[in-house]
C-alpha cells in the first residue's frame, strides 16, 4: 500500500482491517499515530453530535407548525407575484453584465492532478483487466484506435474533466498507478507541457484532435506510457 492510498484509508476508514493497511500500521510509528489521531477525531465528532432531545420537543414543533401553516398559505399568494417581478428585474440587469465577464480557462495540468487525487481511493482498488477491445471502444469517440498493447490497463471509462467529456484510463506503472486523460483539443484549457505538485507530476501532449494528459507519482517514470500512447495508437482514424 503506497503513501497516498494509506493516507486516504486512514482518514476515511481508520478502522479498516485489510492486511496491507494493518501491516503499514505495525511497521511505522508515524503511520500508527496518524491512524490513532483519525480514530480519536471520529470519537470526538460522535460525542459532539450526540445531543439529547428535550422532552416534548416534537409536540412543540408540531404545534408551532400548525399555527404558521395557515398564515403562510395566505402570504404565499402575495409573495409569488412580488418574487416573480423581482426575479425578472434581476435577470434583466444581470445579463448584460454577465456577457461582459471574461472567462478564465483552467490549467489542464491542475485539473488533471485534482481529478487523480479526488478519485485515487476508488481507482487504486479497481482492476478491470481491460483488454485492447475495451480500450478501443472508448478511444473511438476521440477518433483514435490502439493497434498494439498499451500495458496493464486497470481502469478505462469516460469522465467529466472540469465539465468536458474525457477518457479516463489508469495503467500500472513501475511504482504505482499512472493515469491518462484524453481531452478534446477544442476544450477551453490552458495547455501546460509539464506540471507537478507535492505528490504528483504529469505531462501533456497534443495527439490527433486531443490533448493527452499523463499523471503519475513524483518518482514514477512516465516515458513508457507516453511512448505507448504516441506510437501504439493511430489518432486520425
Amino acid at each position: 500500500m503506497d503513501d497516498i492510498l494509506f493516507r486516504h484509508t486512514a482518514s476515511a476508514t481508520p478502522n479498516d482491517k485489510s492486511d496491507d493497511f494493518l501491516k503499514r500500521i505495525a511497521e511505522s510509528d508515524s503511520d500508527k499515530a496518524l491512524v490513532k489521531e483519525a480514530k480519536q477525531f471520529d470519537a470526538d465528532l460522535k460525542a459532539l453530535l450526540k445531543v439529547d432531545v428535550p422532552e416534548g420537543l416534537a409536540d412543540k414543533i408540531l404545534l408551532e407548525q400548525s399555527f404558521t401553516v395557515e398564515k403562510e398559505r395566505v402570504m404565499n399568494g402575495r409573495w409569488h407575484i412580488a418574487i416573480a417581478a423581482s426575479v425578472a428585474f434581476i435577470i434583466g440587469i444581470s445579463l448584460p453584465l454577465l456577457n461582459n465577464i471574461t472567462h478564465s480557462p483552467a490549467d489542464i495540468g491542475e485539473v488533471a492532478m485534482q481529478h487523480v487525487q479526488a478519485e485515487y481511493y476508488f481507482t487504486a482498488k479497481s482492476n478491470e483487466h481491460a483488454d485492447l477491445n475495451m480500450v478501443n471502444a472508448k478511444l473511438a469517440r476521440y477518433g483514435a484506435q490502439a493497434h498494439s498493447d498499451l500495458g496493464n490497463v486497470t481502469y478505462v471509462n469516460y469522465c467529466s474533466f472540469e465539465g468536458t467529456p474525457a477518457l479516463h484510463m489508469v495503467m500500472q506503472g513501475e511504482k504505482g498507478q499512472i493515469t491518462v486523460f484524453v481531452v478534446p483539443s477544442d476544450a477551453d484549457f490552458i495547455e501546460t507541457k509539464s506540471f507537478n505538485n507535492q505528490y504528483l507530476k504529469g505531462i501533456t501532449e497534443k495527439m490527433g484532435d486531443a490533448n493527452v494528459v499523463i499523471v503519475g507519482e513524483r518518482d514514477e517514470s512516465l516515458q513508457n506510457v507516453h511512448s505507448a500512447m504516441k506510437n501504439n495508437i493511430q489518432w486520425d482514424i
